[in-house]
């Protein structure tokens, strides 16, 4: 199973007005070339994937978040897998794309038996589970979508060189087109209206 198998398939399943999140990696060029819609923050580098759409998840209650996160990006901060579990937040589904690998410097912990579902439901995150099957993806993620999170789903992939057009926007573009579709999204400033 590769990310160019699974992200189209996470697109088709997805509502237009899902936010959603993605490391620097494979995830960011593969999710810009298939999802147009809905407010969308890519390349955060290492450690932030998580975090930042935590804090999504908090600002947004009544819609899913979806993080694209990788295996290394994810093992510079674990310890946000803890406060996921503390805030708990329903509406939030981490997919952790692990090819066992970082991009250019060889394996990572994973490789050697690190177990990120295990740790995220050791931090507090009851819905954890590993898939190494694209049914087994499709299926878990269509749970996910269908009932209360906090969702981690690790996701065993094979390292792939991405072979499609790169449609990622500048940094400085991205951020605005994330800012203005935050501000046209129908739940915005619904903690103004509470």
């Amino acid at each position: 199973m590769n990310r160019s198998e699974c992200l189209p398939l996470l697109a088709e399943m997805l509502e237009e007005h899902t936010l959603t999140v993605t490391s620097l990696s494979s995830n960011a060029r593969i999710w810009s070339g298939v999802w147009d819609k809905g407010p969308v923050f890519t390349s955060l580098n290492m450690g932030l994937c998580v975090g930042f759409a935590l804090g999504l998840s908090l600002a947004f209650p009544n819609r899913k978040v979806i993080a694209l996160d990788s295996d290394g990006s994810l093992m510079e901060d674990t310890g946000v897998l803890i406060s996921v579990a503390d805030a708990n937040p329903q509406n939030l589904i981490i997919l952790c794309f692990d090819n066992e690998a970082y991009a250019r410097m060889g394996p990572t912990a994973t490789s050697r038996g690190a177990n990120l579902a295990a740790m995220a439901q050791g931090a507090g995150i009851r819905s954890s589970c590993l898939v190494r099957t694209i049914q087994e993806y499709e299926q878990s993620v269509r749970d996910a979508l269908a009932n209360p999170g906090p969702t981690f789903i690790q996701i065993k992939v094979e390292a792939e060189t991405v072979r499609m057009p790169d449609k990622r926007l500048t940094t400085q573009a991205m951020k605005q087109a994330f800012i203005d579709r935050v501000e046209s999204h129908p739940d915005y400033g619904a903690w103004k209206r509470s």
